[in-house]
Formats: C-alpha cells, sequence, structure tokens
C-alpha cells in the first residue's frame, strides 16, 4: 500500500501509518490461497468487482465490498492499483445467520414431519390391528346371536334397517379406510411402486379424474425415499382434484442411475406464478421440503390453460 485514506484507517481499526507498507498477503493470511486468487482475477482482467474477507491489523475479520481498477504504464505494464471498498461485514453475518436460521427450520420440518409419519405408521397399525380384530371379534359373537335368536323364532335381531353385522361391517370399512389414509400397508409390504399404483387407482374412483401411471420396475428403496416419494404424488394428485380443474393427470416414474425421477403432469387450468409462494401454497411448500429433505429437487412449470407439470428428481440412496 502506498496511499491509505482515514476512512480505511478505520475499516481496519488502524492508522494510517501502520497500514501503509502493508501487502495483500498481511490482510489475506487466513487464507492465502483465496487471496492470490482473487488478486490474480484482478490482474488478469484488469479490473475487480467483488466481496472478500479480509482480516484488520488485529485480527478480527472484515468482509468488503469493493471496487478496484489497475494503473498500466505506456509499455502496457500493470503499475498498480486504486479501489474504493466498504464494510459489508453486518450484511454478511446477517446474511449468515438467516442461511443457518432457515437450515435449523427446515431441519425441524424435517423431524417433525417424519415424526409425523411414523405416528401416523403406529396409529394406522393400532387401528388395523387392534380395533379391526375387536370389530371382527364382536361380529361373530353378533353372528352366533342372530343364529341363536333366529332358531328359537324369536326372528333376526335387528337394528334399524340392517342387522347388527351389516352395521359392524360397515364400520370395518371406516376403519379400513381410515387405517389406509394414515399409512396404506401396501407401502410397506409390497413398495413403493405397488403403493403408487393402488393411489391412482384410488384417486380416479374418488375424483373422477383419468389417471394414468407409467412406471419403470423400480427398485428397493430407503423408507425416507419411499415414503416421501408416495407423500409428494398423494399432495400432487390432492392438489389436481382440489384446484386445477382437470380431467386427466398423468404420473411417470422413471428410476434412472442413482436417482427416482417423478412427472405429474394435468391438462388443467395451469399454475401461475404468484401461486408459488405465501400461506396458499402451503402443499406445495411440504412437497418441495420432502423432497429437499431426501437430497433432492422440486420444479413446477405451469402454462394458462395447458396445465402444470411437476418434476421431482430425488437421489435413490441418502447420505
Amino acid at each position: 500500500m502506498t496511499k491509505v485514506n482515514p476512512a480505511m484507517a478505520v475499516q481496519f481499526r488502524a492508522t494510517p501509518a501502520e497500514l501503509l507498507g502493508r501487502t495483500p498477503a498481511e490482510l489475506f493470511r487466513h487464507d492465502l490461497e483465496a487471496g492470490r486468487r482473487e488478486w490474480r482475477e484482478m490482474l488478469d482482467a484488469g479490473h475487480s468487482h467483488r466481496v472478500s474477507e479480509e482480516r484488520r491489523l488485529d485480527g478480527s475479520a472484515i468482509w468488503l465490498e469493493g471496487d478496484y481498477q489497475c494503473f498500466y504504464d505506456t509499455a502496457g505494464r500493470i503499475t498498480g492499483h486504486f479501489g474504493v471498498q466498504r464494510d459489508v461485514t453486518e450484511g454478511v453475518a446477517a446474511r449468515a445467520e438467516l442461511e443457518r436460521s432457515k437450515d435449523e427450520l427446515r431441519a425441524l420440518a424435517t423431524r417433525i414431519e417424519t415424526a409425523r409419519e411414523e405416528e401416523r405408521t403406529r396409529i394406522a397399525r393400532e387401528i388395523h390391528d387392534e380395533l379391526g380384530q375387536a370389530l371382527t371379534a364382536l361380529k361373530l359373537d353378533l353372528a352366533w346371536v342372530e343364529n341363536r335368536l333366529s332358531k328359537s323364532n324369536s326372528g333376526v335381531f335387528r337394528v334399524g334397517e340392517g342387522s347388527i353385522t351389516l352395521q359392524i361391517d360397515k364400520i370395518m370399512g371406516v376403519v379400513r379406510r381410515i387405517a389406509t389414509e394414515l399409512r396404506p400397508s401396501v407401502l410397506d409390504q409390497l413398495g413403493l411402486e405397488a403403493a403408487i399404483e393402488w393411489l391412482v387407482k384410488e384417486s380416479a374412483k374418488r375424483t373422477g379424474l383419468a389417471v394414468t401411471l407409467r412406471t419403470d420396475e423400480l427398485p428397493h428403496l430407503p423408507d425416507k425415499v419411499a415414503s416421501n416419494a408416495f407423500r409428494i404424488i398423494q399432495e400432487a394428485l390432492t392438489n389436481v382434484s382440489r384446484h386445477a380443474n382437470a380431467t386427466a393427470v398423468n404420473v411417470a416414474i422413471r428410476a434412472p442411475e442413482r436417482s427416482l425421477v417423478i412427472e405429474i403432469m394435468d391438462n388443467g387450468v395451469g399454475i401461475m406464478p404468484q401461486s408459488l409462494s405465501g400461506i396458499r401454497s402451503l402443499g406445495l411448500l411440504g412437497m418441495r421440503e420432502r423432497a429437499v429433505a431426501c437430497g433432492g429437487t422440486l420444479k413446477i412449470r405451469g402454462e394458462p390453460g395447458v396445465g402444470t407439470t411437476i418434476i421431482v428428481e430425488i437421489p435413490r440412496e441418502i447420505s
């Protein structure tokens, strides 16, 4: 350094005299390779605009945003450089803290969703096993009672317009439906491919949409990948039935090397860019967070009057 103004001395917590004669190596002593790289880029280009981490004379970190320009002699050789810079340490620290908070919130959201999935699985199994078995036993007992009453010429024991056993059959159907909606047993027993086939059939039956499915033969996937992939498709089909005003949905699943690619395309009104954020898009946000939780990505593309396409890519293995 051959010339220093008072403002720079304040930035580096020093006097101008203490800065004169200093070299860049002293200001980048914490990371000489980064310093060399930044200076090489500036000298090669003849100018530079950058944000760099340097060190004050007391050793504390300082982030500087600067514009720098090289000086040349008549032969085109660099004789020096001039720069104007400002201290952006607080802004960089604030952005770092914001990123850290986002990472923590994302980790918390992932943990909450994992806990919810585990709780759904537990409740579904308890409903299916405990309540299902109790209703089956009750049905057998009542069938015996009805049979005895019939033989004693007392008539068939009925409640309302149907026998008690028929009412229990209806309740058992409700129990199976609730347990399946909480956590489809087919996902745990037969895997993602069979679970998606079941989901597509159920969605088409419930909503009246023409839902088609094309899928590669899927390998065994970790539970986290399979569960999140299933929930993403489930949420996407729910969104289509509620908001897209569509008549048809195509679901395609590919399994290229090391990844799982899911594409859901409808022929509805087409999602608008303003619908991709805000409290009205929590379903989309949840789908994206599920993809990110597996180390993947989710892209949404809408075209008015043509439809919406959702593309999800998830690594098969989670590190």
